[in-house]
């Protein structure tokens, strides 16, 4: 069985390419999510050698980095928690099982926590963790396995960064109403640019899906024909639906459980809204636009790299430079520390006096 790995940003249609993906009866799909770099140590396990650390330091690092959905209902509902906080009587080394490599412990252990039967007839094993790209395919191939990643316009993906953090400090609200910090609209554009620039170059070790591509309907079955091609799978018009059953009595991931971005979009438009919005450049400003538009003078979709230095910002010089460099752990310290998600999406915006946010 090989490894499917998902190494996409966030906001880049990932849970998108994973919906449409499962259900093949070739993959399987982890009901769990093993953080590999969304949580400390940076890289566990994949960047673990056997024996590297004691059976019990091992079991109890896995514990605390791998997570289910452990609140059901319906969007933005859905939560997740770590496996050593929902099974606390569980947190004994016996139930450590170890495999011929580190991934493999891993995984065999999650199942056995879990009382999850091992799927041993599948052809992959699909795991994903956001910003996993972080790693270096080079991390991964150590690995029998293929990788995915998605990539998406940057101003499209910053509107979607926009309508998820609206979410959460507003509700149901109009994201036009509400104006994105300059130093977001910079940091996020950074974080988007950098992405393609590293799904570039190592263009030869991975496959990556333009996001547009997946969600128009009219391109998605080019692209997952692309797709089954390059992971040497049975084609199936399954691979055409982003719509899926998933078991509730089981247990089951934030991907399943939550849906491609657009489930943001139907939430928001509950709400306040009149008309539907998109999840592309709809939710921004007129003036939030204007200021993409002024750093990023090309479009990236091109792969230009004048068009990547065309944001002009000396801190993309000195990522390519770490990630070329190896300096994986110090890059991601960098990279992650512009991130804005639920505990700081106040900070994301423009407030006006008194603490009060711009509305218009």
């Amino acid at each position: 069985m090989k490894y499917l790995f998902i190494d996409s940003m966030s906001r880049t249609g990932t849970s998108l390419l994973y919906q449409l993906l499962f259900g093949h009866k070739e993959i399987y799909f982890a009901p769990f999510r093993i953080q590999f770099v969304c949580s400390k140590p940076f890289g566990f396990p994949l960047n673990t050698t056997t024996m590297d650390m004691d059976k019990e330091t091992f079991f109890n690092t896995l514990m605390h980095k791998t997570t289910i959905v452990n609140k059901k209902g319906s969007w933005p509902n859905i939560s997740s928690e770590t496996l050593a906080k929902l099974f606390p009587h569980k947190l004994d080394t016996k139930n450590f099982v170890l495999g011929d490599t580190p991934l493999e412990s891993a995984i065999k252990t999650i199942h056995n926590v879990l009382d999850l039967e091992f799927p041993a007839k599948a052809h992959y094993y699909c795991l994903h963790d956001d910003h996993s790209y972080m790693l270096s395919s080079q991390i991964f191939l150590q690995y029998d396995c293929k990788i995915l990643t998605t990539l998406r316009n940057p101003i499209d993906m910053i509107a979607s960064k926009k309508n998820m953090l609206v979410m959460y400090v507003y509700g149901q609200k109009s994201p036009h109403n509400f104006l994105l910090k300059k130093q977001v609209l910079s940091d996020e554009t950074l974080r988007a640019v950098f992405s393609w620039w590293v799904a570039s170059y190592e263009r030869e070790k991975k496959h990556s899906i333009i996001f547009s591509s997946l969600k128009d309907k009219q391109t998605r079955t080019k692209a997952m024909q692309k797709v089954a091609k390059y992971l040497n799978i049975a084609y199936d018009s399954i691979l055409e639906s982003e719509k899926i059953e998933i078991n509730t009595k089981s247990y089951y991931n934030e991907l399943l459980a939550n849906g491609s971005s657009i489930s943001t979009i139907e939430y928001l438009s509950k709400g306040e809204i009149k008309q539907q919005i998109s999840n592309k450049s709809d939710s921004l400003t007129l003036g939030e636009l204007e200021y993409l538009q002024e750093i990023l003078s090309n479009e990236v979709e091109f792969l230009s790299l004048d068009s990547w230095r065309a944001l002009q910002d000396v801190r993309l010089e000195s990522w390519i430079k770490l990630y070329q460099t190896k300096k994986y752990k110090e890059l991601f310290m960098q990279y992650s520390a512009l991130n804005y998600g639920r505990v700081n999406a106040k900070d994301a915006f423009e407030v006006a006096g008194r603490g009060a946010f711009i509305d218009y």
